[in-house]
């Protein structure tokens, strides 16, 4: 019979896990390929992602959005054995905190990293972009990582390497909802030194300039994902994966590369079924 701690443990994960699957159901499905006892710590720490990602996206006024991501700052800063805060998600990456000695610093950058989306300050130029991508969603993967058992420098290589390839590929895929809500997320000043006329794209007009520039950034991701392709033999095979997710880098680029592809109105999409097929091909072969 399980005693009350462990029945609590249970809903903690289950509440981490649901919101993964509901949220980021990529990261879900690579998660189930990690040992079935990694995979509650996993499923708190994409969950923390989902939670600071959610409140970027959705809360549109910056002062109640930074008030939650203080929240999470205090329940991270907090975080300790036996400690409730009674947000199962929450509580459920403490203890993932605890049982890793995951780095409260590194998961609080995640949180500082999502404010200028919230304040709709695009990054100064292409170095802050990979700076602010890298601690987001490089984290992400350095993190996971380590829950896997990986905290080599070349595991933490590898997720900046995978954090520019997924993050910049995630920005490019949803420069349509950033264009509607007038709150492009790539330095408009990289843009304008290529032509691009900020004013036409938020009226949803593209033109050639814009084309190029976007295609530039996508030549970018690919470069990253060849980075960590280079790095990636060094990684131990326990930490896969945590890097699952960039086997859909290649496609997601590709489609956003048809010519038939308007980066102000089409949102690239891929099948769940297929986005699960290429997770499964991935984890099976060993190799992204």
């Amino acid at each position: 019979m399980l005693t009350a701690e462990e029945k609590q443990r249970q809903l903690e994960n289950a509440a981490a896990s649901d919101l993964v699957r509901q949220r980021d159901p990529d990261r879900y499905w690579s998660a189930l390929f990690a040992p079935a006892s990694k995979r509650a710590s996993l499923f708190a720490l994409y969950a923390y992602n989902a939670e600071i990602a959610h409140i970027a996206a959705a809360v549109h006024e910056p002062m109640v959005a930074q008030i939650r991501l203080q929240w999470w700052r205090d329940a991270i800063d907090l975080a300790a054995p036996g400690t409730k805060t009674g947000n199962p998600v929450a509580d459920a990456l403490g203890a993932a905190i605890s049982e890793h000695s995951l780095s409260k610093e590194r998961l609080i950058d995640m949180a500082d990293a999502r404010i200028p989306e919230i304040c709709g300050d695009p990054p100064a130029d292409i170095q802050a972009l990979r700076a602010s991508l890298q601690a987001a969603e490089g984290t992400v993967f350095e993190l996971g990582a380590a829950i896997l058992g990986d905290r080599s420098e070349a595991a933490k290589k590898a997720a900046s390497y995978a954090g520019l390839a997924y993050g910049l590929t995630q920005t490019l895929r949803t420069v349509p909802l950033q264009a509607s809500r007038r709150k492009l997320m790539l330095p408009h000043s990289y843009l304008e030194s290529r032509g691009a006329d900020l004013a036409a794209l938020y009226r949803g007009k593209t033109n050639a300039a814009l084309g190029a520039a976007l295609a530039d950034l996508r030549g970018a991701a690919n470069r990253a994902l060849q980075q960590f392709r280079s790095v990636a033999p060094q990684l131990d095979p326990a930490a896969l994966p945590a890097f699952l997710p960039l086997t859909l880098v290649k496609p997601y680029l590709k489609a956003m590369a048809a010519p038939s592809f308007n980066p102000l109105q089409t949102a690239v999409t891929l099948n769940p079924a297929r986005r699960f097929w290429r997770i499964w091909r991935a984890a099976r072969r060993q190799a992204i």
